[in-house]
């Protein structure tokens, strides 16, 4: 029985250790290259998506300083979570409430509107004040 075995095994081909160490060393340098390209990839659409996110705000924005018949500097915050919305706010001038993609410290946008033009639209925290160093998106 022994002999049997012996004898199936010495005829058995497969790959040596090398050549599996080099197939995995080829995987490895092309994951290296691939996976950083793929995570700028998601980077740059989350930043794409809060541009076009500010920019619907920007325009209900200044639909709301046009329907309030407001003057000078107004500022509206639109928040993720509908529960912190107040008066004053942008809720009925938007079918959904866009949630931040790029920054996950913010609770939503607050958009500043300088005679019916909208000038910024910034993250925002809980209470509708712009996150510090918190860039315009419009831009």
């Amino acid at each position: 029985m022994v002999k049997a075995f012996k004898k199936l095994w010495k005829n058995k081909k497969g790959f040596t250790i090398v050549e599996l160490m080099a197939v995995f060393a080829i995987l490895a340098v092309i994951a290296a290259i691939a996976v950083p390209q793929f995570t700028g990839t998601v980077k740059a659409a989350k930043e794409k998506t809060d541009k076009a996110s500010a920019l619907i705000i920007a325009r209900a924005a200044e639909q709301k300083y046009i329907d309030d018949s407001a003057t000078g500097t107004k500022t509206y915050a639109i928040f993720t979570n509908s529960s912190n919305l107040a008066d004053g706010d942008l809720k009925d001038y938007l079918r959904e409430v866009p949630e931040a993609q790029n920054n996950e410290s913010a609770a939503g946008f607050v958009a500043t509107v300088e005679n019916g033009k909208c000038t910024a639209v910034k993250y925002c925290n809980n209470s509708g004040t712009a996150l510090e160093g918190a860039g315009n998106l419009l831009e």
